[in-house]
């Protein structure tokens, strides 16, 4: 029989059981910014440390230029090589359809030409065999690589057709070859069986997919396979759509609500989304204001669960060019990462009010017209309202308003506040602020008409309205940020506009003995520029909540209305230990005494011999087995900045420890 464990602690650090996530298939330290296509020439500059990852696109026709017998992927092996070198992940996927070798047409493939470009007969058998056979083929040679080039490896993405939009012609195909949506949906499942068969159903060196058109609505069939087919112990990765190219798309609020569940704190099946930067970046709407096109674009992807947003060359390269783009990156990553609440390491509310047209409860059609996404008479009537007029709302591309988000992303000129479900309210990640619309007021254009020069904080903000006695907003964190481990420190970041002199706001909460406290306690000067109100926190109670179950609220001290664009808490957790349930023992006696954060060593003070220590990324990822503990410490010298689990090896138990390597 087990014996009960009692535990006695002296800790400095926080302390975590290794687990490996099932089906998490992308490790979330990997979520954020990559590049796509060569964007970064050079990965020992230090600006590029926030690029994380690599995506490769090869040609078909590229792969195999002189027949059905010979494959040349040496343009993968040198960017594995390239991966290995800079110890970054890649995205692998190779181009078919048009990119397919000319010289399938001249061995029984039917070749289709609209305008100036051949595409085959997808479901010609010739081609299936040619199709199928590169599948295969490159297959082996990605699992045939040395473990330490094979690790690098992130996924492939899974192409069937024209580029990666999962559709056989771009255009109308000769009426002889035309293939029906149930057709191409057969040969897209069959497709789908191979990369499966070559990649996830092997005995070793297991690849992860990622496809693209499998939403439960249009794509039916292909959602079916991949939810019933593919073994949710590899898990697979869904392409994120177009939403991290700009803002108010259309469409992106509904493919938040299908898709999030199974991407921020997923559980059932879990997936991660992955998705590019494109040349929407040098179009009309995002070029007007470079520093509001990003900015809003990485909060579209955190909104909607985004995990990589790969950037295309040429944006890349404006971006090295830019530091504060840089910094815009470097903000994805971080909200990216934080992915499950209990692990989180910070947490944000960005202030954000759309009016999307498609409610009806917010917006009626008795008053503001029939809710038709073709109704521009509608968009119109809401921002023209002056409820939201008054607070800078604009229709100011009224042609684009009733486009889908492709075309919103390539001709719209003008900045519209109204749109088909797009996305509502607050962009936030386990921080939610309480009935928004009843505690605040949505700004847009915040400081006026917006000019190239506008801060990315210009574009939304929200305000108190002390004519409407909203003078309070409250905040809840997440049920599950705190269920495993109690914050030592919170630090507080508020973003707000110091527009009126003499103006006076402040950050209230309860501590452990249910007190009320007040921190950054801020008195505008009237400089009508967006200052940071930051400070570190360690009294506050999560137990203890106030008015309306809050956490937290931001309080205006007097009469004069002011002006924020969101609040963004790190977390610094406490100390938690766990034991496997398989442990016998009576008390354990171990500390981690110095330091925690560390830059090399970590010391260990234990009653009984340290046998060994392994070391696991914050994933569950084996990075170095069975070390020698040498003077009672470990050195993590040779491992990147990040979150380490240490799994001790005392007697015939192990104990698992979480350290910081900065």
């Amino acid at each position: 029989m087990k014996k009960n464990i009692k535990l006695k602690l002296i800790c400095f650090v926080a302390l975590s059981t290794i687990s490996l996530v099932q089906g998490q298939a992308l490790p979330t330290t990997a979520y954020g910014t990559w590049d796509r296509g060569d964007g970064v020439t050079n990965f020992s500059d230090p600006k590029t440390s926030f690029v994380l990852g690599i995506e490769i696109i090869d040609s078909w026709s590229d792969i195999q230029k002189n027949g059905p017998t010979t494959f040349d992927f040496s343009a993968i092996q040198t960017a594995l090589d390239k991966a290995l070198l800079y110890n970054k992940l890649v995205k692998l996927s190779i181009s078919v359809g048009p990119d397919s070798p000319s010289w399938i047409y001249s061995n029984g493939v039917p070749e289709v030409i609209i305008g100036t470009t051949s595409y085959p007969h997808y479901t010609d058998l010739d081609y299936k065999k040619y199709y199928f056979a590169l599948i295969k083929e490159f297959s082996l040679f990605l699992r045939n690589q040395p473990k330490n080039k094979f690790d690098r490896i992130a996924f492939v993405q899974v192409k069937t057709g024209s580029t990666g939009d999962e559709v056989p012609y771009k255009g109308t195909s000769p009426s002889d070859y035309t293939i029906s949506d149930q057709k191409w949906e057969e040969f897209r499942i069959e497709s789908f069986t191979e990369f499966k068969k070559y990649f996830n159903d092997v005995s070793d060196k297991k690849i992860v997919l990622q496809f693209n058109n499998v939403d439960p609505d249009g794509d039916p069939i292909a959602n079916k396979y991949v939810m019933e087919n593919i073994d949710l112990s590899i898990g697979f990765g869904i392409k994120g759509s177009a939403y991290n190219r700009g803002h108010h798309l259309t469409g992106e609020q509904s493919f938040k609500e299908q898709w999030v569940p199974y991407l921020i704190n997923p559980k059932g099946i879990k997936l991660f989304a992955s998705s590019e930067m494109d040349q929407s970046w040098d179009n009309p709407v995002f070029n007007f204001n470079y520093e509001i096109g990003f900015y809003w674009a990485v909060l579209a992807a955190i909104n909607t669960g985004v995990s990589n947003t790969n950037v295309t060359k040429s944006a890349m390269t404006y971006v090295l060019a830019h530091p504060g783009i840089i910094d815009i990156y470097t903000f994805y990553n971080k909200y990216a990462q934080q992915v499950y609440p209990n692990k989180a390491i910070a947490v944000c509310s960005i202030f954000h009010e759309g009016l999307d047209a498609a409610n009806t409860q917010k917006f009626p059609v008795s008053k503001y017209g029939a809710a038709s996404k073709s109704n521009t008479q509608r968009y119109l009537n809401i921002c023209n309202d002056p409820i939201y007029n008054s607070r800078g709302a604009k229709i100011e591309d009224p042609l684009m308003v009733v486009r889908g988000q492709v075309d919103q992303r390539r001709y719209q000129v003008g900045y519209n506040d109204a749109g088909w479900e797009i996305a509502e309210g607050n962009i936030e990640r386990f921080l939610t602020q309480i009935k928004p619309d009843e505690t605040s007021i949505g700004l847009f254009r915040v400081r006026g008409t917006i000019t190239s020069t506008s801060s990315k904080y210009d574009r939304f903000a929200r305000s108190f309205e002390n004519a409407t006695n909203k003078n309070t907003m409250y905040f809840k964190f997440d049920n599950e940020l705190f269920v495993d481990t109690k914050p030592k420190n919170l630090t507080f970041t508020v973003t707000w506009l110091d527009k009126n002199a003499g103006s006076k706001w402040e950050i209230q909460y309860m501590n452990a003995e249910g007190t009320i406290q007040s921190i950054l306690q801020t008195t505008g000067v009237g400089s009508n520029t967006w200052k940071k109100a930051i400070l570190t926190i360690s009294d506050l109670d999560v137990t203890k909540l106030g008015a309306e179950n809050s956490n937290f609220r931001l309080v205006n001290t007097d009469n004069i209305d002011d002006i924020f664009h969101g609040i963004e808490i790190d977390i610094d957790r406490n100390v938690v230990l766990s034991v496997s349930p398989e442990s016998t023992i009576d008390t354990i006696e171990c500390v981690v005494v110095y330091p925690n954060p560390t830059k090399s060593k970590v010391q260990f003070q234990c009653s009984e011999e340290i046998k060994s220590v392994d070391v696991f990324d914050f994933n569950g990822k084996l990075l170095f087995k069975n070390g020698k503990v040498i003077d009672n410490s470990v050195d993590l010298s040779q491992f990147p900045k990040g979150v380490y689990i240490l799994k001790i090896e005392i007697g015939n138990r192990h104990i698992s420890y979480k350290i910081i390597k900065d």
